[in-house]
């Protein structure tokens, strides 16, 4: 497998690479995916709290944090927290595609969230206390774009991939 882009070595501390020798995943990188991911994590945490017999009142805000059009940019982040998870020499080929066009299906899930987001704004005019949370999930999203097209460290990370175990 050739690779695109290789990150430099040198460039990095040697605290941030993991025992493949590739670099670790940031922690903004998590936090972004499981804030695109938050539509199909939502419902599967609140299945999991019914089952733990989480306290009501938690389980009904948890349940209002969730709409159906978070649906879309859950599935576009969802092949990258799998590849995430799978990103060992062992990976198969899928999942070291999927990490290899990562920065698209985030910046894609990101876009898309923000424009479902100010789509559900349309039939409001005043601001109101959803106004300001929608508004905010505009804002993590444009920082989350922003974040993914512009740190070199975001672009090495996704460049980088232990290689496969020879047979």
């Amino acid at each position: 497998m050739i690779y695109r882009h290789q990150p430099d070595r040198g460039r990095y501390p040697q605290s941030l690479y993991d025992d493949d020798y590739c670099l670790r995943p940031p922690t903004l990188l998590w936090i972004a995916l499981a804030f695109l991911s938050r539509g199909a994590l939502l419902p599967l945490l609140a299945g999991i709290g019914h089952y733990a017999r989480v306290n009501t009142d938690a389980m009904a805000l948890m349940r209002g944090l969730w709409r159906p059009d978070q649906l879309l940019p859950a599935l576009l982040a969802l092949p990258v927290l799998y590849a995430l998870m799978r990103r060992t020499p062992r990976a198969a080929r899928a999942a070291r595609w999927i990490w290899g066009h990562g920065r698209v299906f985030l910046g894609l899930a990101a876009a898309s969230d923000m424009a479902l987001a100010l789509y559900s704004l349309a039939p409001y005019r005043d601001f109101s206390g959803e106004t300001f949370v929608t508004l905010g999930t505009c804002a993590a999203d444009v920082y989350f774009l922003c974040y993914l097209v512009l740190a070199r460290r975001l672009r090495d990370t996704f460049a980088d991939f232990p290689p496969p175990h020879s047979a």
